[in-house]
């Protein structure tokens, strides 16, 4: 499959590696970077040619564009690339937050827009080089719900590249889970400056991990239908699997570049205003990381 990957951070340039020894794929940034192999180190290990471009002009022959984005970043990728894309292109998102979906179908339609998570653990070394330091599932899913046969060759093809992927009935409950599980583990990491695992190991940080999950997963329950245990092992199972992965939030603050707390922790304290709930343990770290960027953006 001819495939563009939209963003070559951490989890975009693992999926180029990944799926480049199988599939024609093109890796797109926005600035000039000297990409000509990816490198993945840890869990998986692998070398993989791939064509690094900034030319949104070579994604329009491409089948599947993979956006890899920061979620801030949504509408300016899509308000670029839209425009060259085959009429037959899907558009998968495999990012944070809960509205980059709906952003994409904005751009090129509902029917070809699919949801899309994933647990797997990837920490950013420099360009072409990624450490994949936990395994998690991935899960895809037409957008806004159902099952569709445009999502199944997605899925094989993901799954004969090593990622375990499985097809949601309900991709929209998958994305709150996420986001919940993130709520509890990125900004609390962040701030203290430790990996994942480190979580499970203190029982301070524990609680105050199960305390932002709950309290996530009530906001949610106002959005979606969700199994607030089933969230809460869900979190602690995913801090153990990617225990020696540092989240995505730390390494922005390690880079002092700008986190999606906005997207994770900020828009659920948005969507708790909106139906008149309180979450003060949200409010709380989100308020400390974004004290913390104000540092030095």
């Amino acid at each position: 499959m001819k495939i563009g990957i939209v963003g070559p951070g951490a989890i975009g340039t693992f999926l180029a590696g990944v799926l480049g020894g199988q599939n024609e794929v093109a890796l797109l940034g926005r600035r000039p970077l000297d990409i000509k192999k990816i490198e993945i180190s840890g869990k998986t290990r692998l070398e993989t040619d791939v064509s690094y471009t900034e030319s949104v002009e070579s994604l329009s022959d491409k089948e599947l564009i993979i956006v890899c984005t920061k979620s801030f970043d949504t509408t300016e990728v899509m308000a670029s690339i839209s425009d060259h894309l085959s009429s037959k292109c899907m558009v998968l998102s495999l990012q944070n937050g809960l509205k980059n979906e709906e952003i994409i179908s904005d751009f090129v339609g509902g029917e070809r827009t699919i949801g899309g998570i994933t647990s797997n653990g990837v920490t950013y070394m420099e360009p072409g080089k990624v450490k994949h330091a936990g395994e998690g599932e991935t899960i895809i899913g037409s957008y806004p719900e159902g099952s569709k046969k445009k999502v199944e060759k997605v899925q094989r093809i993901l799954d004969h590249a090593g990622l375990d992927t499985s097809i949601s009935e309900n991709i929209l409950v998958d994305i709150w889970e996420k986001v919940v599980v993130n709520s509890g583990i990125n900004p609390i990491t962040a701030l203290l400056r430790i990996k994942n695992g480190v979580l499970i190991e203190d029982e301070n940080l524990t609680t105050l991990m199960e305390d932002t999950v709950l309290e996530s997963a009530s906001v949610a329950e106002n959005y979606v239908g969700l199994d607030r245990k089933k969230v809460l092992k869900k979190t602690k199972k995913v801090a153990e699997r990617t225990s020696e992965n540092l989240s995505s939030m730390l390494q922005d603050i390690e880079n002092q570049s700008r986190t999606e707390v906005d997207q994770i922790n900020g828009a659920i304290i948005e969507k708790a205003e909106k139906k008149g709930v309180s979450a003060p343990v949200n409010r709380v770290l989100y308020r400390l990381i974004k004290g913390l960027e104000n540092r030095y953006l």
